[in-house]
């Protein structure tokens, strides 16, 4: 079976001669905000309890999605669209996914101006819990694979779900992504493992690679979307399942044997 390889830099921009100690996860720089950590046991609820609300969401996105018969149509020869073709529907699935959130839209930028140095971006402040935007840079995504757009797509608008829930009292999984969020402003030099367990880049990877998968049949493979936890295999089934290995391991462990199973992706992105 064919699968489209994508091998683009990671969102935080990680260089090949990472070293071990920068790809791998650091249990003493995630205890300094253990609730902003899937891999810590502060966050096994999160991790056990929001699986299927992710898949939930995700499985309503991609029925609307393929429902528009155009958009289904043009996914499916993505890789012949230039990015000023792809725009249009990348604004049309930006606005069924925030219906499908249920949520208030975040701004979307597409240009090369707002944020001239990143690829793509979502922007927040906690101190405005208002501010929330999507940025796309069509310049540099026109250097990575045609599907990158849609991956990021999907994953900078799930973000801003995440923070709308972050904020809204009772909501689920408030605690979790508020924390993660705040991590992202206090923390610094992440490394790639802590950066992507986060319990808001693990969920928005898994839920944007798995509606990526479901659209196109599980052919399109992208090695440096998340961490291997984040996701899926040809046949829809995720590369590092943290559920299953909590069940088989405890989550006392949980972190220490990421890192033995990340090796494998480390390999792969020649980090």
């Amino acid at each position: 079976m064919l699968r489209v390889c994508v091998l683009m830099l990671s969102l935080w921009c990680i260089n090949k001669e990472a070293s071990a100690a920068e790809f791998i996860a650091n249990d003493a720089f995630q205890k300094q905000m253990p609730k902003a950590f899937v891999l810590q046991p502060e966050s096994q609820s999160f991790l056990t309890d929001s699986y299927q609300t992710t898949i939930s969401m995700g499985d309503k996105l991609v029925q609307l999605i393929k429902a528009e018969k155009d958009i289904a149509a043009a996914i499916n020869q993505w890789q012949t669209l230039t990015f000023a073709e792809q725009v249009p529907f990348l604004r049309r699935i930006f606005a069924i996914e925030v219906t499908v959130f249920g949520t208030n839209a975040p701004s979307l930028l597409i240009d090369n101006q707002s944020y001239p140095k990143r690829m793509v971006n979502f922007d927040f402040d906690l101190a405005k819990p208002n501010k929330r935007i999507v940025y796309l840079n069509p310049d540099k995504l026109s250097k990575e694979d045609k599907y990158a757009s849609l991956a990021f797509l999907l994953h900078e608008t799930r973000h801003s779900y995440q923070y709308q829930q972050a904020f809204e009292q009772g909501a689920p999984f408030q605690q979790a992504y508020l924390a993660a969020f705040t991590a992202q402003k206090q923390l610094k030099d992440f490394g790639f493992s802590n950066f992507l367990t986060l319990n808001n880049e693990y969920e928005a990877f898994l839920f944007g690679n798995y509606v990526l998968g479901q659209l196109t049949n599980w052919q399109v493979d992208m090695p440096s979307m998340g961490t291997f936890a984040s996701q899926f295999d040809e046949h829809g089934v995720l590369k590092m399942d943290l559920v299953k290995l909590i069940e088989e391991k405890g989550n006392d462990s949980l972190l220490s044997v990421y890192n033995e199973l990340a090796v494998v992706q480390k390999k792969l992105l020649k980090r």
